[in-house]
């Protein structure tokens, strides 16, 4: 239960990256991590700023969080009467090394935005929307500051939107950072 003195002491900030493209490590935009560049979505970087705001008045500690693909659905791709070479144990190793380089490009991004903060970072195989809500469960989260994906009207109405559901669902509220600023 939320603490009314406190209402944000545990905030779960998801956060989306990738591999930095070319033009993004020349511009000096991209962050090296271990031995790759990777590229932090703005929104989220956004959210995470936020969310470092929100806790530094509240005392709180924020949960930096990402998800990475979950590898067994191969067979959506190679059927189910075929094996593709990929045991289980290959499955859970590919995770396992998906989640601690995870960790890895989260704690430098929250070295930088959470200075004296508490915080903690996760990552785990999983689909996006299912993740985050078990992870905001887990974590006993207070909020959620989520960076909205910036799909357009179209895209969200065939796929659905990730974050329109999170709010639905979600045990505490939730903020939505836009895609991208308005000009």
């Amino acid at each position: 239960m939320t603490d009314p003195k406190n209402p944000f002491a545990r905030i779960l900030v998801p956060i989306d990256f990738s591999s930095a493209a070319d033009d993004q490590i020349e511009s000096g935009h991209a962050i090296l991590v271990g031995n790759q560049y990777l590229d932090y979505a703005p929104a989220s970087r956004r959210a995470l700023e936020l969310a470092s705001n929100l806790a530094r008045l509240s005392g709180g500690t924020i949960c930096l969080f990402h998800v990475t693909p979950q590898l067994n659905y191969n067979t959506l791709y190679a059927g189910t009467s075929r094996n593709i070479g990929l045991s289980g144990e290959v499955i859970n190793e590919v995770h396992r090394v998906a989640c601690d380089t995870s960790v890895a490009a989260l704690r430098v991004l929250a070295e930088a935005a959470c200075e004296g903060l508490d915080y903690e970072c996760v990552a785990r195989p999983g689909v996006a929307l299912y993740a985050i809500l078990e992870e905001a469960e887990a974590f006993d989260a207070d909020l959620i500051v989520l960076a909205a994906s910036g799909r357009s009207r179209v895209a969200r109405f065939f796929v659905g939107s990730t974050a329109d559901r999170i709010i639905r669902q979600a045990g505490c509220p939730v903020i939505v950072i836009p895609a991208e600023v308005p000009a």
